[in-house]
């Protein structure tokens, strides 16, 4: 949690500890970017520097750094729910809070995670803090788009944006933690798209590999009727696992065009390249951007609220027409 232990995002740490050390911190930061980037960590690590009473490093002893840690520290307040959005009751209690003076150091910090689940009433709420804060109040969000905020919400709040990471910073992230042949290695990080919560996902959960194989069967086989019932029972038991599927087939049909023009070396599942030259061998490059375009089609649909079991039986329908 230490920044300092922190892997990549070189340029936002070194934003981070200027503030710190500059010792006049804004009101309002936003940690902004794609889902699963690590936001919270970032904004974690932030805080405790922030409320550090010691020398600021990582082997800093003092009470808000123990405390923190532990999870009790009186001077950090972290707004959770387990409902769908952030509503304004839990904005008024926040600021019932900031009405106390910190307990250890000079600053209080706040802590609003997935802050674009805000109602707009809750962030009308949040917008009279940040008009006029007590000097010692500091309130971070994660957020995916910092455009979903209110413009006036924007205006407050420095927006603090974490880029994806490079392969060779995904690898330092996942192999002191995870042993994972080098083969299997490979697919993670270019399915997880520099992003360490996709591939600790993909790792953990164990379902996207087995999704892929299934899928690749499929489109190896598409009168598999085994395979077919075993898509669909997966995705009918697992709906949060639609968007791999429909990412995995993106990969597939972006791996033919590569495939098309000569460019194996960028496949992402260059351990399926047989099956891959097949399927880009008996389609032209347009159909294949066809394909690409149809799956958007579909990921739009289920975002859209479509009949689930329809979109499921269209989206196997699309894998055995390849």
């Amino acid at each position: 949690m230490d920044l300092d232990k922190l892997v990549g995002q070189k340029s936002l740490i070194h934003r981070i500890k200027r503030i710190i050390n500059n010792d006049s911190p804004g009101h309002a930061y936003a940690f902004s970017g794609p889902e699963r980037i690590g936001k919270r960590t970032f904004a974690f690590a932030f805080a405790k520097k922030l409320l550090c009473c010691g020398n600021k490093t990582e082997l800093c002893d003092c009470k808000s750094c123990r405390t923190f840690l532990e999870g009790t520290n009186p001077d950090f307040y972290e707004i959770i729910t387990d409902k769908g959005s952030v509503g304004v009751d839990l904005i008024r209690d926040m600021q019932s809070d900031v009405a106390n003076r910190p307990v250890y150091g000079k600053y209080k910090v706040y802590f609003i995670d997935n802050a674009e689940k805000m109602t707009i009433q809750a962030q009308n709420c949040l917008l009279k803090t940040l008009e006029e804060p007590p000097e010692y109040t500091i309130i971070l969000i994660s957020v995916t788009s910092f455009e979903a905020l209110l413009p006036t919400i924007r205006s407050r709040t420095v927006n603090l944006r974490m880029s994806t990471y490079t392969d060779d910073e995904m690898r330092e992230i996942i192999c002191p933690v995870y042993d994972i042949p080098e083969n299997e290695l490979d697919f993670i990080l270019k399915f997880s798209r520099g992003i360490p919560g996709n591939a600790f996902h993909m790792i953990e959960e164990g379902m996207v590999r087995e999704l892929r194989e299934h899928i690749f069967r499929l489109l190896e086989r598409p009168d598999d009727l085994n395979a077919v019932e075993k898509v669909k029972n997966m995705l009918t038991d697992n709906k949060t696992e639609i968007t791999t599927v429909l990412d995995i087939l993106i990969s597939v049909f972006r791996d033919c065009l590569m495939q098309k023009h000569t460019m194996e070396n960028r496949l992402i599942n260059s351990d399926k390249k047989d099956i891959i030259k097949c399927i880009a061998k008996s389609n032209s490059s347009r159909k294949l951007m066809d394909k690409i375009k149809e799956v958007e089609r579909l990921r739009y649909g289920f975002k859209s609220n479509i009949n689930y079991q329809l979109g499921i039986d269209l989206l196997l329908l699309e894998i055995q027409e390849v």
